[in-house]
């Protein structure tokens, strides 16, 4: 099937590419979030299964859009121009796609604020649309956090399988953009580390950050680890414990900017 669909569009494909924005699908919910902030609806194909999710930030916008599974048969039979992914499809199946003349836009890991903007330039270029006020928000809202006080407080962030971000994540720069220390890397931790349950116990931070423990389901979620260790359950209970919508945090630091707004807002109540 996948073999008359390839053939059937290097045929078409010319006359598709007279219209005057160019199409689009995206694979999963991050990409999704690309799409669905910078497109306009006439030109979205196809939507991930998970961007109505409540993990995913633009979940409203996805409404009535359709759903599309990211698998070579599904995508050219909706004969888009674009198609962006981030973490789904493979190597063989976005060759495929290349091979009928779809470009490929690939979303790059965001640890940094200036990956954020090259990934929305590039998927706005793409689509033909305007980026240049979504980035002067967002450096606009960088500035204002970073001009508040500094809080005099430690803050470890802990997801449902007992896991936090350290140098070089995205978590660590929401972390700081708010005005907090890490304690993840008063640690020494480098990227994504297991929480050692005696450090919690031995010198807890001042504040949890915690975000996905209501997306049970969506999640992986260990009771051996210390996030679902009783004691911790208890600790986190006592010490002040800002929980961030999931949305915030789902999909490489690109609305870490938003999230870090988020916690220092919650601080201040």
């Amino acid at each position: 099937m996948a073999i008359v669909l390839l053939a059937i569009l290097i045929w078409t494909r010319p006359a598709a590419s007279m219209l005057s924005t160019p199409t689009v699908v995206s694979l999963d919910y991050c990409s999704d979030q690309y799409v669905l902030e910078l497109a306009d609806r006439m030109q979205i194909r196809g939507i991930s299964q998970q961007a109505q999710e409540p993990f995913s930030y633009h979940r409203n916008r996805a409404t009535g859009l359709p759903i599309i599974k990211p698998i070579a048969e599904a995508i050219l039979a909706t004969d888009p121009e674009i198609v962006v992914h981030s973490w789904a499809g493979n190597q063989y199946l976005t060759s495929i796609l290349a091979r009928v003349g779809i470009k490929i836009i690939n979303i790059s890991n965001c640890c940094d604020y200036q990956t954020i903007f090259s990934n929305f330039i590039k998927v706005a270029e793409a689509l033909d649309q305007p980026v240049s006020s979504i980035i002067r928000d967002q450096k606009s809202l960088i500035f204002t956090l970073k001009s508040q006080p500094k809080l005099n407080m430690s803050a470890l962030y802990i997801t449902p399988s007992g896991t936090t971000g350290g140098i070089g994540t995205e978590i660590d720069a929401m972390i700081k953009l708010a005005g907090l220390k890490n304690m993840a890397v008063d640690l020494g931790y480098f990227g994504w580390r297991t929480i050692s349950l005696e450090q919690i116990i031995t010198n807890p931070p001042d504040i949890y950050i915690v975000s996905f423990f209501n997306d049970v389901q969506e999640v992986s979620h260990s009771y051996w680890s210390s996030a679902g260790n009783p004691y911790i359950s208890r600790l986190i209970g006592k010490i002040r414990t800002v929980s961030i919508p999931s949305r915030f945090l789902s999909c490489n630091g690109m609305f870490s900017v938003k999230a870090a707004e988020y916690l220092r807002a919650s601080l201040m109540q």
